[in-house]
Protein backbone atom coordinates (compact mmCIF):
# COMPACT_ATOMS: atom_id res chain seq x y z
CA UNK A 1 0.00 0.00 0.00
CA UNK A 2 2.90 2.83 1.14
CA UNK A 3 4.48 1.53 -2.21
CA UNK A 4 1.75 2.33 -4.05
CA UNK A 5 0.89 5.47 -2.75
CA UNK A 6 4.37 6.50 -3.42
CA UNK A 7 4.24 6.04 -6.95
CA UNK A 8 1.12 8.04 -7.55
CA UNK A 9 3.36 10.74 -6.07
CA UNK A 10 5.92 10.48 -8.32
CA UNK A 11 3.35 10.34 -11.17
CA UNK A 12 1.71 13.60 -9.69
CA UNK A 13 4.85 15.32 -9.35
CA UNK A 14 5.48 15.71 -12.72
CA UNK A 15 2.18 14.64 -14.58
CA UNK A 16 -0.59 16.60 -12.65
CA UNK A 17 -4.57 15.63 -12.43
CA UNK A 18 -6.95 16.01 -10.15
CA UNK A 19 -5.34 14.10 -6.86
CA UNK A 20 -2.24 16.80 -7.23
CA UNK A 21 -4.85 19.81 -6.53
CA UNK A 22 -5.19 18.19 -3.53
CA UNK A 23 -1.59 17.23 -2.71
CA UNK A 24 1.29 18.65 -5.14
CA UNK A 25 2.50 22.31 -4.07
CA UNK A 26 3.40 23.11 -7.19
CA UNK A 27 0.48 21.95 -9.34
CA UNK A 28 0.20 25.78 -10.50
CA UNK A 29 3.74 24.92 -11.84
CA UNK A 30 3.72 21.72 -12.68
CA UNK A 31 0.67 21.79 -15.02
CA UNK A 32 1.74 24.63 -17.02
CA UNK A 33 5.31 22.40 -17.63
CA UNK A 34 3.32 19.58 -18.51
CA UNK A 35 0.77 21.40 -21.13
CA UNK A 36 3.95 23.24 -22.36
CA UNK A 37 5.82 19.67 -23.31
CA UNK A 38 2.71 17.45 -24.12
CA UNK A 39 1.42 20.02 -26.90
CA UNK A 40 4.94 20.60 -28.64
CA UNK A 41 6.44 16.73 -28.42
CA UNK A 42 5.78 16.04 -31.96
CA UNK A 43 7.70 18.63 -33.40
CA UNK A 44 10.80 16.93 -32.25
CA UNK A 45 11.48 13.56 -33.96
CA UNK A 46 14.41 10.68 -34.88
CA UNK A 47 16.87 10.65 -31.58
CA UNK A 48 16.60 12.77 -28.94
CA UNK A 49 18.72 13.69 -26.46
CA UNK A 50 17.33 14.41 -23.10
CA UNK A 51 19.53 16.53 -20.96
CA UNK A 52 19.33 17.18 -17.57
CA UNK A 53 16.58 14.12 -17.65
CA UNK A 54 16.27 13.00 -13.72
CA UNK A 55 13.35 10.00 -14.10
CA UNK A 56 12.76 10.68 -17.94
CA UNK A 57 9.26 12.15 -16.48
CA UNK A 58 7.81 13.70 -20.25
CA UNK A 59 9.32 10.79 -22.13
CA UNK A 60 6.02 8.78 -22.82
CA UNK A 61 4.57 12.18 -24.60
CA UNK A 62 7.36 11.90 -27.22
CA UNK A 63 6.15 9.18 -30.00
CA UNK A 64 7.88 10.09 -32.58
CA UNK A 65 11.15 9.42 -31.15
CA UNK A 66 13.01 6.33 -32.22
CA UNK A 67 15.58 6.79 -29.90
CA UNK A 68 15.79 8.55 -25.90
CA UNK A 69 19.03 9.38 -24.47
CA UNK A 70 19.24 10.58 -20.94
CA UNK A 71 21.80 12.94 -20.12
CA UNK A 72 22.29 14.60 -16.04
CA UNK A 73 25.17 15.67 -14.07
CA UNK A 74 26.85 13.78 -11.69
CA UNK A 75 25.97 15.02 -8.56
CA UNK A 76 27.23 13.31 -5.03
CA UNK A 77 23.95 11.45 -3.40
CA UNK A 78 21.49 11.84 -6.25
CA UNK A 79 22.41 8.75 -7.86
CA UNK A 80 19.58 7.22 -6.44
CA UNK A 81 16.88 9.68 -7.75
CA UNK A 82 18.67 9.52 -11.35
CA UNK A 83 17.83 5.50 -12.38
CA UNK A 84 17.07 6.50 -15.87
CA UNK A 85 20.44 8.09 -16.79
CA UNK A 86 22.26 6.49 -19.49
CA UNK A 87 24.97 8.89 -19.64
CA UNK A 88 26.44 11.60 -17.20
CA UNK A 89 27.67 15.35 -18.20
CA UNK A 90 31.01 16.10 -16.67
CA UNK A 91 30.12 19.94 -16.92
CA UNK A 92 32.18 20.78 -19.68
CA UNK A 93 31.59 18.24 -22.79
CA UNK A 94 27.99 16.20 -23.36
CA UNK A 95 29.97 12.82 -24.31
CA UNK A 96 28.42 12.30 -28.10
CA UNK A 97 30.27 13.26 -31.35
CA UNK A 98 28.97 16.05 -33.25
CA UNK A 99 25.89 15.54 -35.19
CA UNK A 100 24.71 13.06 -32.89
CA UNK A 101 20.51 13.94 -32.09
CA UNK A 102 17.98 15.22 -34.10
CA UNK A 103 16.32 16.59 -31.53
CA UNK A 104 17.12 17.91 -27.53
CA UNK A 105 14.77 18.52 -24.75
CA UNK A 106 15.70 20.18 -21.31
CA UNK A 107 13.59 21.18 -19.09
CA UNK A 108 14.33 23.22 -15.74
CA UNK A 109 18.07 23.01 -16.21
CA UNK A 110 19.97 25.99 -17.52
CA UNK A 111 19.33 27.94 -14.02
CA UNK A 112 21.48 25.14 -12.58
CA UNK A 113 24.01 26.09 -15.33
CA UNK A 114 26.78 28.48 -14.55
CA UNK A 115 28.24 28.71 -18.00
CA UNK A 116 25.02 28.82 -19.93
CA UNK A 117 27.07 29.45 -23.01
CA UNK A 118 29.41 26.72 -22.78
CA UNK A 119 26.31 24.41 -22.77
CA UNK A 120 24.18 26.23 -25.36
CA UNK A 121 27.49 25.36 -28.04
CA UNK A 122 27.90 21.77 -26.71
CA UNK A 123 23.37 21.76 -27.63
CA UNK A 124 24.66 23.28 -31.09
CA UNK A 125 27.64 20.68 -31.67
CA UNK A 126 25.58 17.46 -30.80
CA UNK A 127 22.39 18.18 -32.85
CA UNK A 128 22.20 17.60 -36.26
CA UNK A 129 21.60 20.23 -39.04
CA UNK A 130 17.95 21.45 -38.96
CA UNK A 131 17.62 19.91 -35.48
CA UNK A 132 15.12 20.86 -33.24
CA UNK A 133 15.03 21.54 -29.17
CA UNK A 134 12.54 22.36 -26.70
CA UNK A 135 14.26 23.99 -23.90
CA UNK A 136 12.54 25.73 -20.44
CA UNK A 137 13.61 27.28 -18.01
CA UNK A 138 12.03 29.02 -15.01
CA UNK A 139 11.51 32.81 -14.29
CA UNK A 140 9.35 33.10 -11.24
CA UNK A 141 10.86 30.12 -8.88
CA UNK A 142 11.86 30.01 -5.62
CA UNK A 143 15.78 28.95 -4.74
CA UNK A 144 16.12 25.33 -5.13
CA UNK A 145 18.47 22.04 -5.61
CA UNK A 146 20.76 24.61 -3.54
CA UNK A 147 23.26 25.49 -3.66
CA UNK A 148 22.93 24.38 -7.23
CA UNK A 149 20.74 27.40 -8.44
CA UNK A 150 22.52 30.05 -10.56
CA UNK A 151 20.19 32.20 -12.34
CA UNK A 152 16.88 33.46 -13.56
CA UNK A 153 16.28 34.69 -17.16
CA UNK A 154 14.34 37.32 -19.00
CA UNK A 155 12.73 36.24 -22.62
CA UNK A 156 14.99 38.87 -24.24
CA UNK A 157 18.01 37.05 -22.39
CA UNK A 158 17.10 34.01 -23.56
CA UNK A 159 16.72 35.29 -26.90
CA UNK A 160 19.63 37.05 -27.01
CA UNK A 161 21.51 33.15 -25.27
CA UNK A 162 20.22 31.19 -28.06
CA UNK A 163 20.91 33.54 -31.09
CA UNK A 164 23.84 34.01 -30.53
CA UNK A 165 25.24 30.53 -30.09
CA UNK A 166 23.47 28.91 -33.55
CA UNK A 167 19.71 28.46 -32.58
CA UNK A 168 16.77 30.01 -34.68
CA UNK A 169 13.81 30.74 -32.60
CA UNK A 170 10.91 28.69 -34.15
CA UNK A 171 8.44 29.96 -31.23
CA UNK A 172 8.41 30.85 -27.56
CA UNK A 173 5.68 30.98 -25.06
CA UNK A 174 5.60 32.01 -21.33
CA UNK A 175 3.20 29.73 -18.70
CA UNK A 176 1.31 30.97 -16.29
CA UNK A 177 0.51 34.16 -15.21
CA UNK A 178 0.55 36.89 -12.42
CA UNK A 179 -2.29 35.84 -10.23
CA UNK A 180 -1.20 32.01 -10.89
CA UNK A 181 2.43 33.17 -9.13
CA UNK A 182 0.74 34.85 -6.48
CA UNK A 183 -1.02 31.67 -5.06
CA UNK A 184 1.87 29.80 -6.04
CA UNK A 185 4.12 32.44 -3.98
CA UNK A 186 1.82 32.30 -0.96
CA UNK A 187 1.52 28.80 -1.45
CA UNK A 188 5.38 28.60 -1.00
CA UNK A 189 6.09 31.11 2.11
CA UNK A 190 3.36 28.97 4.30
CA UNK A 191 5.51 25.67 2.91
CA UNK A 192 8.72 27.44 4.45
CA UNK A 193 7.54 28.66 7.45
CA UNK A 194 6.01 25.14 8.63
CA UNK A 195 7.81 22.81 11.09
CA UNK A 196 10.68 20.94 9.05
CA UNK A 197 9.13 17.32 9.78
CA UNK A 198 7.67 16.30 6.61
CA UNK A 199 4.93 14.43 7.93
CA UNK A 200 3.86 17.40 10.25
CA UNK A 201 4.47 19.92 6.98
CA UNK A 202 2.71 17.95 4.94
CA UNK A 203 -0.47 16.86 6.85
CA UNK A 204 -1.06 20.83 7.90
CA UNK A 205 -0.45 22.22 4.45
CA UNK A 206 -2.77 19.77 2.89
CA UNK A 207 -5.97 21.82 3.29
CA UNK A 208 -4.18 24.81 2.06
CA UNK A 209 -2.69 22.93 -1.40
CA UNK A 210 -5.79 22.55 -2.50
CA UNK A 211 -7.51 26.04 -1.31
CA UNK A 212 -4.06 27.51 -2.63
CA UNK A 213 -4.38 25.79 -5.87
CA UNK A 214 -8.09 25.95 -6.41
CA UNK A 215 -8.54 29.73 -6.41
CA UNK A 216 -4.99 29.96 -8.47
CA UNK A 217 -7.07 27.90 -11.42
CA UNK A 218 -10.34 30.03 -11.12
CA UNK A 219 -8.93 33.37 -10.23
CA UNK A 220 -6.09 32.81 -13.20
CA UNK A 221 -9.10 32.12 -15.43
CA UNK A 222 -11.42 34.59 -14.79
CA UNK A 223 -9.83 37.90 -14.09
CA UNK A 224 -7.64 39.63 -16.76
CA UNK A 225 -4.09 38.01 -17.77
CA UNK A 226 -1.12 39.66 -17.05
CA UNK A 227 2.06 37.76 -17.82
CA UNK A 228 4.86 39.96 -16.83
CA UNK A 229 5.02 37.79 -13.68
CA UNK A 230 4.75 34.47 -15.40
CA UNK A 231 6.50 30.61 -14.41
CA UNK A 232 8.61 29.35 -17.08
CA UNK A 233 10.04 31.03 -20.82
CA UNK A 234 9.34 27.85 -23.17
CA UNK A 235 11.38 27.55 -26.68
CA UNK A 236 11.37 26.16 -29.70
CA UNK A 237 14.70 25.99 -31.09
CA UNK A 238 16.36 25.12 -35.08
CA UNK A 239 19.85 24.78 -35.31
CA UNK A 240 21.28 27.24 -37.70
CA UNK A 241 25.13 26.58 -37.76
Amino acid sequence: MLEKIKLIIKKEKFHPGIISLFINHNFLIRKSIKKAIKENATLLQGSLLDFGCGTKPYKPYFTNIKEYTGVDFKIEGREEYQKEVDVFYDGKTIPFEDNSFDAILCTEVLEHVFNIEDLLKEFNRVLKENGKAIITTPFMSEEHEMPYDFARYTTPALKHLYQKNGFKIVSNFKTGNYIEVVFQFSLNYLKNILPQNKVIKQLILLPFIFLFNLLGLVFGFILPKDQTAYFNNVFILKKTI
